[in-house]
């Protein structure tokens, strides 16, 4: 904060030293060591002046000096941030890549992991009305489904059609959707969010990761992870379990270690789904937060001199007392 501390109005400050410069001939002049009080003798100086040994301390003088002061930086405008454009907040473009493998099919977040995936994205992109949003879905290979757009219906629907049948490789390749990702947001990839909804990550793809969320002209990087850590059945449409590698049902359960690895090694911000809203909020937090971190440029520095009003007047109302008088 303090290094983005500037004034808006600076020629105020010139008459801080004027301000003080008054308060300094007045303390002088009234004081009993002045010039004028040698024109009397010391003994009857002493004994014609009124509360003599209090005349160092804290004054109405010294109480209104200080408010002009305060009022005086306030009419400078301190400021230390800026307040975005409205229009600006709406536009964080993001890009969603959803996992489409057959682990999203487990049972144990019902109906599946794939189906809360669509719910908590529909749910992000309802709360971002205006927002661009594009979606790109993944398994062995990464795919385009939807470029940016505000029309959260025709996400809607392109998500419904997600389906691990339809993905024309196996596996979990995440970083296959780090390049798409650039192309889908562009100019705006360093204002905007790139947003994993899976159930985890393949080792494999830890340095991709790790290179791209500290790019600087790439955007951030967050995974909703959906799913138990104990996992459950995944199913086939037809009722009959996925069958894994080693022939028998599919492993769904989450690799937290894995997990624990990408947060260590990589700059991608976790968030695990949760049955409220609470993960939707934490998203939405991230994403306007890589948004004001940008610098728009139609951004306006907040002027923040009426802080200093509220200290100004008890300063002023503390220079009234009864008994006290402006000497």
């Amino acid at each position: 904060m303090m290094e983005q501390l500037h004034f808006l109005r600076p020629l105020w400050l010139l008459a801080l030293p004027a301000v003080l410069g008054i308060w300094w001939l007045l303390r002088t002049q009234r004081s009993p060591e002045s010039p004028l009080g040698n024109l009397v003798a010391p003994h009857l100086r002493r004994a014609l002046t009124i509360q003599h040994d209090t005349r160092t301390g804290f004054s109405a003088l010294d109480s209104f000096t200080i408010a002009l002061l305060a009022l005086t930086l306030a009419a400078a405008g301190p400021a230390w941030r800026q307040q975005v454009a409205p229009w600006f907040e709406e536009t964080a473009p993001l890009v969603i890549a959803m996992e489409v493998t057959d682990s999203m099919r487990s049972n144990d977040l019902a109906p599946t992991r794939l189906d809360r995936a669509r719910f908590k994205a529909l749910d992000l992109v309802a709360a971002r009305t205006g927002a661009r949003t594009a979606l790109i879905a993944y398994a062995g290979s990464a795919h385009i489904v939807v470029p940016p757009t505000t029309d959260s219906a025709v996400l809607a629907g392109f998500l419904e059609s997600l389906d691990p049948a339809i993905m024309p490789r196996g596996g979990n390749n995440s970083a296959a959707a780090l390049p798409l990702a650039l192309d889908l947001l562009g100019e705006s990839a360093s204002i905007g969010t790139l947003l994993f909804i899976t159930d985890g990550f393949d080792s494999a793809d830890i340095p991709a990761l790790a290179a791209f969320s500290v790019n600087a002209s790439a955007p951030a990087v967050a995974a909703l992870v959906v799913g138990t850590d104990a996992g459950a059945v995944a199913l086939l449409p037809d009722g009959k379990p996925v069958v894994g590698p080693g022939g028998g049902p599919l492993q769904t359960a989450i690799d937290t270690d894995l997990l624990r690895r990408v947060a260590n090694e990589t700059d991608v911000t976790l968030v695990r789904s949760e049955a409220g809203d609470a993960d939707i909020r934490k998203l939405l937090r991230l994403i306007e937060s890589n948004l004001l971190q940008a610098d728009d440029p139609d951004a306006e520095w907040h002027d923040e001199g009426w802080l200093l009003l509220w200290p100004a007047l008890l300063l002023v109302l503390y220079g009234f007392r009864r008994g006290w008088v402006l000497r």
